[in-house]
């Protein structure tokens, strides 16, 4: 896809405005981690692209090193209604704590983090292990899978559905809406989805200031914010944000993490033979070599990122995708080795690092053992030609798994 015609503002150069193919929205056979990633890392660390996000202009900052300080910065940088998805419907709320900034982040955080701590998501994993194994049950008995409508879609949903107290008979529904959300290619379709989150949420809300029970956002209302209770409009932003972190990130990671079980037998039978400790090394491995999501921050404050003016207003993207990938943070960063123990901003970094990272961690550690337990040396359906989405959130659309 060609350069769009764009508007340049006065302080980028026009020479260093590219298209990132990478961002498109688009399906296609090819791999971009093995592809478009390293031929990006071959170019300038920061440059100016046409469509960081849904084909609106922005920086991109391809190196680890210079990801890591943005996270970090308050003063330059702002989260509030970066998604744009209250603006799709003409509105003006936040995704809590994602969409929020210091020091009103900072209070929601203190009241959410003891809900997601680690003690907390550890007391969660033998649950977490016996929904992964029922869903195994259901086709491993079959010699084959569509590894994403069977288990990559469903596992991450049946938990978000436990965890509000919702009942699992929602499950259709709700995949059908969060695939036009995140992955819809028309501005109607994803504002027809954001009305129907919006209004799921806001009735499961009702429902639980009604009758309070041990669901999430119960837990979230029982807390105070700087010696308040949460407003409705609050924990409906709260309810978007477990929405949307627990549905389509774990789907994204455990898609790709398969793919590549699936396409790398040796490192099949690494995890399947490794203990539980081990395991959790590999998956931080995984995570790092396909890091999957894209996230937007917006300049606040004049600034300079490596010798670029950065103007309040700049879209600047922050791509885990390429971060992971990154030569001069990895060695070898294209090898996957599962003993590497690395670095990463696969789930954030600083103050905005993922609420609900030790839940993702321990869904994808789960999902790794228990399918490698239960399921002999599986493969790739053969003849069947793997499709990527590219887009800001990298994902498969179909996985067919088979096995002897």
């Amino acid at each position: 896809m060609a350069t769009q015609t764009i508007n340049l503002p006065d302080h980028v150069d026009p020479s260093i405005v590219r298209h990132v193919e990478l961002f498109d929205r688009v399906l296609r056979h090819e791999n971009p981690f093995e592809t478009i990633i390293p031929e990006i890392h071959r170019g300038p660390a920061v440059f100016y692209s046409d469509n960081v996000m849904f084909q609106q202009p922005g920086w991109v900052v391809r190196r680890n090193a210079d990801l890591r300080p943005i996270y970090a910065d308050k003063e330059h940088f702002v989260k509030r209604a970066n998604s744009g998805f209250a603006a799709l419907i003409g509105e003006d709320w936040n995704i809590i704590p994602t969409e929020t900034d210091p020091p009103e982040h900072t209070a929601y955080r203190a009241a959410l983090n003891p809900l997601f701590s680690p003690s907390r998501m550890m007391a969660l994993d033998a649950w977490v292990r016996d929904r992964s194994r029922e869903l195994i049950a259901g086709f491993k008995d079959k010699g084959e899978c569509e590894f994403i409508r069977d288990f990559a879609e469903k596992f991450p949903i049946t938990i978000f559905l436990d965890l509000i107290g919702v009942p699992q008979d929602r499950l259709p529904e709700l995949r059908n809406w969060e695939h036009r959300l995140i992955h819809g290619t028309t501005v109607e379709g994803r504002t027809e989805a954001v009305r129907f989150v919006k209004s799921f949420i806001e009735e499961t809300v009702a429902a639980r200031r009604k009758n309070p029970g041990d669901d999430l956002l119960s837990q979230a209302m029982a807390t105070e914010i700087d010696g308040r209770k949460w407003t409705d409009q609050e924990i409906f932003g709260f309810g978007f944000n477990l929405f949307l972190g627990g549905l389509d990130t774990v789907t994204a990671n455990v898609g790709l993490h398969f793919r590549h079980l699936a396409t790398n037998p040796k490192d099949q039978e690494t995890i399947r033979n490794n203990t539980p400790e081990q395991n959790v090394v590999a998956v931080e491995e995984l995570l790092r070599a396909y890091d999957a999501v894209a996230t937007l921050r917006i300049c606040s404050k004049q600034t300079e990122i490596n010798g670029h003016t950065i103007m309040p207003g700049d879209f600047v993207i922050l791509s885990t995708t390429l971060a992971g990938r990154d030569p001069e943070a990895y060695d070898d960063p294209q090898a996957v080795r599962l003993d590497r123990r690395p670095t990463h901003v696969s789930l954030g970094h600083g103050f905005h690092r993922c609420l609900g990272q030790h839940l993702a961690r321990r869904e994808l550690q789960a999902a790794a053992q228990e399918f490698t337990r239960a399921i002999p040396n599986f493969e790739v359906e053969p003849g069947h030609k793997i499709q990527f989405l590219w887009s800001n959130v990298i994902q498969l659309p179909e996985l067919p798994l088979t096995w002897h």
